[in-house]
C-alpha cells in the first residue's frame, strides 16, 4: 500500500476511532467491526470493492448491506465512504480501526490456541492471568484448536505470545538435550 492510501486510511479510521472512544462505545463498536472484518473474509468483500470493473453504486450498494448496524457511529463512517466514493478503502480502514481501538485503549483480543476448547471457568481464571503477564486488558478470546499442541496452550495479543503447550516443552527438553 502507498502512503497516499495510508494517509487516507489514517484520515478515516482515526477520528471515527476517537469519536468512538469519546462516546464510551469502544466495546459495541469493536463488536460489530469485528463481525464485519469476518463477514469481508467469508464473502471476499474487500476484492470486490477494489476492482475496477464494479460500478460506483454497486459498491455502494454493497455496503448498505451492513445497514442498519445498530451503531450511528459505524453507519455515519458507512454513509461517509460511500458519499466520499471511498468504498475501496472500506476494509483497510476497518482492519485499521479495529487495531487502534485496541492500542488506544489497551484492550484485546487474544487468540487462544489449545488442542482441546477451553471452558469459560478456565478461561475466567486465565483473563487474570493473562493481563498482569501482559500488560493488557482482555477483552474477548478467538479460540484457535490446534491438535499438534498435544496440552497446553499458546496466547497471543498485541504483538505478544506465551507459549504453554507441551509441544514447546517438549522442543526445549529436545534442544537441552543436544
Amino acid at each position: 500500500m502507498d502512503k497516499k492510501s495510508y494517509a487516507l486510511i489514517e484520515k478515516y479510521a482515526l477520528p471515527f476511532v476517537q469519536l468512538t472512544l469519546e462516546k464510551g462505545q469502544g466495546d459495541q463498536v469493536f463488536g460489530l467491526l469485528e463481525q464485519m472484518k469476518s463477514i469481508c473474509q467469508e464473502t471476499q468483500l474487500p476484492d470486490f470493492l477494489t476492482k475496477l470493473g464494479p460500478t460506483k453504486e454497486e459498491k455502494a450498494k454493497c455496503l448498505r448491506l451492513f445497514q442498519p448496524t445498530g451503531s450511528q457511529l459505524v453507519d455515519n463512517l458507512l454513509n461517509v465512504l460511500i458519499e466520499n466514493d471511498r468504498e475501496d478503502l472500506f476494509y483497510p480502514i476497518l482492519v485499521d480501526s479495529l487495531s487502534k481501538l485496541e492500542k488506544i485503549s489497551n484492550e484485546f483480543q487474544v487468540t487462544l490456541k489449545s488442542s482441546r476448547a477451553l471452558s469459560e471457568q478456565q478461561k475466567d481464571r486465565l483473563a487474570p492471568i493473562l493481563e498482569e503477564k501482559m500488560g493488557l486488558k482482555v477483552r474477548s478470546f478467538k479460540e484457535e484448536l490446534d491438535p499438534s499442541l498435544i496440552g497446553g496452550f499458546v496466547v497471543t495479543a498485541n504483538n505478544k505470545t506465551i507459549d504453554a503447550s507441551i509441544k514447546h516443552q517438549l522442543q526445549r527438553v529436545k534442544e537441552n538435550l543436544k
